[in-house]
């Protein structure tokens, strides 16, 4: 305090030693600190009332948070029952596929013995050279195909990405859902307790000044608010229960690893049959002789025709002919749920968006009125509130050139809620006597007052 008074008394002196004029009387000094006074007080109660609005204003933000959140928790349980009922449709479909896989491996085992002498008797009978080779290849193929029914995996999983569809089971994308609620609702928490230790350092600092603002003025601010409502694929020719399994796979890569390519047999049949008459072939009736000449060409060439004479064995044909239907009823209701799963994603990621949104807008506002009314929050900090509400130290024209006698601009010494001297500058054209002439150097003081207040952030 004693170095505040020297640093008064410094500043002071210099002024008077550079006035043109006599300094002002005490009495002078005392009205113009008078008037001063009363307009920081009522900038004070201008601000605390801000702050009073900004709580209100903040409440219906809150109202339209609690909105969003409301939609946002609806979506995230759409989300929730879309993905059960596609897991459940997915396990349905693994079981069905499961069971369709086994009845398969059944039915193949019972047909092959058959299937594969047929047409090793086929070749030795008709055609004419390489039965060996051809013996050989048609043991190999069935080995293989025999093979890959085992692998089950390489029949239903190994191209998960191309059917569009994930194992749910697996998938630990929904424990995000109740991180994202908890995390944009605590952020809005946060811009409400930001608001309510404002409002209430404004609260503490009209309690502290309820003598110079009046106890009407503090049951008013202190009143409850009334915040407005808120505006608110198979092989082409080949059996039906591959095609039924999707096991197209099973034939093709059986011929991509044994080095076989062409077309099936059925199309020279057809091309063929209206051109050449049948003739039996004694071990196989109703195969022409051109017809067997070419059967023996194409199976010289891909063994995988062995299958087309399935025919000719009892025990094949439930094997060629077996369906099972609702293992292609169970493909269409998972690609339905994972459709219905996907648009309520689609559903959440927006809404969740919207509520970020709507929270990163409220913190940019909230944001602009602490620092607007940063100094109301800085004055509640002294114990009983300023001392010094505002004061004129000393009021001095600037120096004038002897040869020029133009008003020119007072210079006055203030102090403004308990801080160091200002010296404010009033333009010449206000008079010492005019209202204006203190009101325009208190808001200037003010003006100084908060922007020091600012920096000391």
């Amino acid at each position: 305090m004693r170095r505040l008074l020297v640093h008064i008394l410094c500043i002071s002196q210099a002024l008077l030693c550079a006035a043109d004029s006599p300094p002002l009387s005490e009495e002078a000094l005392e009205g113009l600190s008078a008037a001063g006074e009363h307009f920081v007080n009522e900038e004070i109660k201008r601000s605390v009332l801000g702050v009073k609005q900004v709580r209100e204003l903040m409440e219906e933000k809150e109202k339209k948070h609690r909105h969003f959140m409301d939609a946002l928790r609806q979506s995230s349980d759409k989300k929730k029952g879309a993905m059960q009922l596609a897991r459940e449709s997915e396990q349905k479909l693994e079981e069905a596929e499961r069971q369709c896989r086994d009845l398969t491996k059944s039915l193949f085992e019972e047909c092959r013995p058959c299937l594969e002498d047929t047409c090793k008797n086929f070749y030795a009978s008709t055609c004419r050279r390489g039965f060996t080779s051809f013996s050989y290849k048609v043991e190999e193929f069935f080995k293989t195909l025999a093979a890959q029914l085992e692998e089950t995996d390489h029949f239903f999983y190994q191209d998960e990405e191309n059917t569009g569809y994930s194992n749910l089971a697996e998938n630990p994308q929904l424990t995000g859902d109740e991180a994202d609620l908890q995390q944009v609702d605590l952020s809005f928490s946060q811009l409400l307790l930001q608001t309510n230790v404002l409002f209430n350092q404004s609260v503490s600092l009209v309690t502290k000044m309820q003598q110079a603002f009046g106890h009407s003025f503090l049951l008013a601010f202190t009143a409850e608010l009334h915040p407005s409502p808120l505006s608110a694929t198979w092989v082409r020719s080949g059996p039906g229960f591959f095609r039924s399994l999707g096991l197209d796979q099973t034939v093709d890569s059986v011929k991509n690893g044994m080095g076989e390519i062409g077309s099936s047999v059925v199309d020279i049949f057809e091309d063929e049959n209206s051109q050449q008459p049948n003739k039996d072939t004694g071990f196989f009736p109703g195969l022409g002789q051109l017809q067997s000449r070419h059967l023996c060409r194409r199976l010289r060439r891909q063994t995988s025709e062995c299958l087309h004479l399935g025919g000719w064995c009892e025990t094949c044909k439930e094997y060629f002919f077996k369906e099972c239907p609702i293992v292609q009823q169970l493909h269409s209701e998972v690609e339905e749920m994972h459709l219905l799963l996907n648009a309520s994603r689609e559903q959440y990621d927006d809404r969740l968006q919207l509520v970020r949104r709507h929270t990163a807008d409220t913190q940019s506002w909230l944001s602009n009125m602490e620092d607007k009314y940063r100094w109301v929050s800085h004055l509640s900090e002294d114990t009983d509130g300023p001392d010094n509400i505002f004061s004129v130290i000393a009021v001095t024209s600037q120096p004038q050139m002897k040869t020029i006698r133009l008003k020119t601009d007072s210079i006055m010494l203030v102090t403004v809620l308990d801080s160091a001297p200002f010296a404010v500058s009033v333009p010449a054209e206000l008079e010492v006597d005019d209202p204006a002439f203190v009101q325009y150097a208190a808001q200037e003081a003010l003006t100084l007052y908060k922007r020091q207040i600012r920096g000391m952030k």
